[in-house]
């Protein structure tokens, strides 16, 4: 089956099952008929935007575009929901989230490439963001929240 019937099966399984897991969703798949690996059903979950939020009997995945869209439910998405702080000693910032949430707002860090940051590194509720030279923690905070606009509330030193 094509990779766009499969992508469809994916927002339709997430939209209408609570999933826990990349495993329940590949057994899901496979029932379908689909037959991929969990590299690729990795791969297809990053290219859909698919988050995961807490829920009553652990994370359940969400196509997070839907909450990116709506204005009254940014605070919502996994990045805004797992993020409680931020502080900054020398060229590092130290992030505290929400236990399990760090590799989440790591990779949303990642993938912004903004200059001011050079990478991270992730723990289960910290994550270590390494400045480049020269630039400040104001510098850094208005960066994260012009490419990360779901934290602008949240951003206090």
């Amino acid at each position: 089956m094509s990779k766009e019937k499969r992508l469809d099966a994916i927002r339709k399984i997430i939209s209408n099952h609570k999933i826990g897991s990349q495993e329940e969703l590949l057994s899901r798949l496979t029932d379908l008929g689909f037959d991929l690996t969990q590299a690729t059903l990795s791969r297809d979950l990053k290219q859909l935007k698919v988050g995961r939020i807490p829920s009553d009997n652990g994370f359940s995945y969400i196509i997070s575009q839907k909450f990116i869209d709506s204005s009254e439910n940014r605070e919502f998405s996994p990045v805004a929901y797992g993020f409680l702080a931020i502080e900054f000693s020398g060229n590092l910032a130290v992030i505290k989230t929400l236990p399990a949430y760090s590799h989440t707002i790591a990779d949303a860090i990642d993938k912004s490439e903004m200059n001011e940051i050079l990478g991270t590194v992730a723990g289960n509720d910290t994550v270590i963001a390494v400045l480049r030279e020269g630039y400040s923690s104001d510098q850094v905070i208005n960066a994260i929240g012009n490419f990360l606009p779901e934290l602008k509330g949240k951003l206090k030193q």
